[in-house]
């Protein structure tokens, strides 16, 4: 949506936090969604995965203020993050339980 390139424009070029939280307010829903289904109703990596995503949207405004399409740019990284989430824990768990076991 046109608005949502200007939201994000305006974000990139002169840092406005109303702006951001406009997109925010906007995609928070689905990205809370989509990250919920990922990361099998966990509700706080959830919500850890939904800021991760609007932390890269804040890094990455220039860059996607000219992207064609927002929302799957948004759906796609919420997939990435969570799986990079899930896979680092299930890490962590195996090295816990190899020390446990030395």
């Amino acid at each position: 949506m046109e608005n949502d390139q200007e939201q994000l424009r305006l974000y990139a070029t002169t840092g406005s936090q109303d702006a951001f939280a406009t997109l925010v307010q906007r995609f928070l829903p689905l990205v809370y969604r989509s990250a919920l289904r990922h990361v099998h109703g966990d509700t706080h990596r959830a919500e850890d995965v939904a800021q991760m995503v609007f932390t890269a949207l804040a890094r990455s405004a220039a860059a996607l203020s000219h992207h064609p399409d927002l929302t799957g740019w948004l759906f796609t990284t919420t997939r990435f993050l969570a799986a990079r989430t899930l896979r680092g824990e299930r890490r962590r768990f195996a090295r816990e339980q190899a020390a446990r076991s030395e």
